[in-house]
């Protein structure tokens, strides 16, 4: 019993499994699409979960015959006695559970028992305990709704005769019941037969506008029947609760509800700034409490914040769904619903009887079976913060595990004549074996190149010793930082950097005086990515060279330093004549963390460079503080969308935090 009670639940499992990757196939292709149609195709898929595996039970069965290429997969079956083993291969067939007779020749029968009744016992056990735990859940929400129609008092106000007056214009039969209940934070709607707007305390106190939005969005829940909908879907992740499609598909029924219903306001003439403002305010007042949190459906929960008022914000998102369109894909659903749930899979050769082995006659012997099986296959993130790492655009092939005839070849071409000829003869030696790049005599040759009067050969060869591993490298280069050519400066700096040892972070840092800009630029940027504490004065001074390249790789460092001690410096980059420098800056306290630098960011909020602003808001998410929501808010009305998105996905990391 237990055995055909699991096959019967895995098998609907699998087939609601089919319905529901299809509507996420389908919805991931209507993007463009309105979040109402999304919903209704969720709403569908759900349903034609529970329709297919009632179709599997019930309704008619659609036989496919399987080819005898993939039905007749061998199987094999051991048959061990204390005399013999025997083994046979047998077509793959379906072999039930507890017993299994073997006919001898003298037609006796020994009935062998296997321990599958155990197994399926356990698993039973395990799926009920999961089901009971999700329906207790669900149930609590039940008993939430209760106690707010208990507890709730009627709102006697102007404003619930206007949302009446809503309600007929939206053509939503029955008496629009609001009531009042000091045990919720935020508006919601709860009853399947029966709903009622419930709304906390501080309703009183909201003006005509957040009324007015409110009452529209509660209505489109009503209008929509939501709470019936989710009822549907916490039955469905009961009976399904160990896979994971079912809690995708719910969680996914949710997100599009609510746009749904943003939508719905903003096509009843609501400005989505607006409209955006008032949900943040909602939201910010949210309190978490778990008791309520099933009793119905909520105007807003911190953890759909972002993506909604991004949706609200963006004037491109389609608002509405037509009828035809409805229709059209309920159809969809159902031509894959319906074989999905009716289909039944039976082997070509299954007509004829099940075969007959036949055993030698022993004492308890015990069946085996062996059955091969195929093998089964195995979210919005923050933009990119712009990071200015630039690197010396230099080229070389590695010379390793060459013999002394090639490197001296490849020397020569690169240095000259006069210089390949001197290092082809240091390299090879007076023995002509082979000898590899990191050979002593190689790195010789090399650093007495450093003093050959070609600039062009003192930068090739500096490149190529930084790609060797050898403590006399960094000696022989540290000279080179006074280098009459800013280009070969350029490039021991990168080779320092390069070598890791401790010398290099006192050369570098010499070298943020230099002459040469891009020299600077180069030492400032390789300091930042040292991550050392001992660049930090280094890294300040460099935000007041008179290099806006210098300063802009300054404030970039002091950001990979996560020095706190670096907040002043960065606060006062904002402020910086270039816009890159400020954009670079705001970044670099985003990635600081700290609260000093809130005020100065919600001023740099106002920038009059709009990548400045953007970065500025999205430091302003990694810092979570809750003072910058004023002016976030204030953002989503900013004339650039690349700002209004960042401010919105700021509240919602400031917000869910909360």
């Amino acid at each position: 019993m237990f055995a055909d009670m699991m096959a019967v639940i895995i098998e609907s499992c699998a087939r609601a499994s089919v319905v529901l990757c299809a509507a996420w196939v389908l919805t991931s292709m209507m993007r463009r699409t309105s979040a109402a149609t999304r919903h209704f195709v969720w709403s569908c898929a759900i349903a034609g979960a529970i329709l297919a595996s009632a179709l599997s039970s019930l309704g008619p069965r659609w036989s496919v015959s399987l080819p005898s290429s993939i039905a007749s997969t061998p199987s094999i079956l051991t048959v061990e006695s204390p005399a013999r083993r025997v083994e046979l291969a047998a077509p793959s067939m379906s072999i039930d559970v507890a017993e299994i007779t073997i006919t001898t020749p003298a037609s006796s029968s020994v009935p062998v028992t296997m321990p599958a009744l155990s197994a399926a016992f356990v698993l039973g056990l395990v799926w009920a305990a999961g089901a009971l735990a999700v329906l207790a859940y669900s149930l609590s929400g039940a008993i939430g709704a209760w106690l707010l129609r208990r507890s709730a008092t009627p709102v006697y106000a102007p404003w619930v005769e206007e949302a009446q007056t809503l309600a007929e214009v939206f053509e939503i039969p029955g008496v629009i019941k609001v009531v009042e209940s000091k045990a919720i934070t935020m508006p919601m709607v709860c009853g399947i037969w029966r709903p009622l707007v419930v709304v906390p305390p501080t309703a009183s106190e909201w003006s005509d506008e957040r009324r007015r939005v409110v009452v529209l969005h509660e209505l489109a829940h009503i209008k929509r029947r939501d709470c019936l909908t989710q009822a549907v879907a916490q039955i469905v992740c009961a009976v399904y609760w160990f896979n994971p499609i079912a809690w995708l598909a719910a969680r996914r029924l949710r997100v599009e509800r609510e746009r749904a219903c943003d939508d719905f306001v903003l096509a009843a003439g609501e400005k989505g700034a607006d409209y955006a403002a008032h949900l943040l305010d909602i939201a910010q007042a949210v309190r978490h409490d778990r008791a309520f949190a099933m009793a119905g459906v909520a105007m807003a929960r911190p953890s759909q914040l972002e993506g909604r008022l991004l949706a609200i914000l963006n004037p491109a998102i389609r608002r509405s769904s037509a009828l035809h369109t409805r229709l059209a894909l309920m159809a969809l659903v159902l031509v894959v619903t319906l074989p999905v749930g009716a289909v039944e899979f039976i082997d070509a050769s299954s007509h004829a009887d099940a075969p007959v082995i036949a055993a030698t006659a022993a004492p308890a012997p015990t069946v085996t079976a062996a059955i091969e099986q195929p093998s089964t296959p195995a979210r919005t993130a923050p933009p990119a913060a712009r990071r200015s790492s630039p690197e010396p655009q230099v080229s070389h092939e590695p010379i390793a595990h060459l013999d002394s005839a090639q490197i001296g070849s490849a020397v020569g071409e690169v240095l000259g004549r006069q210089i390949g000829q001197q290092v082809a003869s240091a390299i090879a030696g007076q023995t002509g074996q082979p000898v590899t790049a990191g050979d002593p005599k190689t790195i010789e040759a090399l650093i007495g190149a450093l003093n050959d009067s070609d600039p062009e050969v003192r930068e090739m060869v500096v490149a190529t010793l930084s790609r060797m591993r050898d403590p006399r490298i960094v000696t022989a280069l540290l000279p080179m930082i006074k280098d009459s050519n800013p280009e070969v400066r350029e490039h021991v700096v990168a080779a320092l950097a390069r070598s890791g040892d401790a010398r290099a972070v006192t050369a570098i840092t010499a070298m943020i005086d230099d002459a040469s800009p891009d020299v600077r630029r180069q030492a400032v940027h390789l300091l930042g990515r040292s991550r050392n504490p001992d660049a930090l004065p280094a890294l300040t001074k460099a935000l007041k060279d008179t290099s806006p390249d210098v300063r802009e790789q300054a404030a970039f460092g002091l950001g990979q330093l996560r020095n706190p001690n670096a907040v002043d410096a960065l606060i006062e980059a904002l402020k910086d004549s270039s816009p890159d420098v400020r954009e670079q800056a705001a970044f670099a306290l985003g990635q600081l963390r700290n609260g000093r630098a809130v005020d100065a960011l919600m001023a740099a909020l106002k920038d009059s460079n709009a990548d400045v602003r953007e970065q500025s808001a999205f430091a302003l998410g990694q810092i979570r503080d809750a003072r910058a929501l004023p002016s976030l808010t204030a953002a989503l009305r900013d004339s650039v969308a690349d700002v209004r998105e960042q401010a919105a996905f700021a509240i919602g990391q400031i917000s869910g935090q909360q």
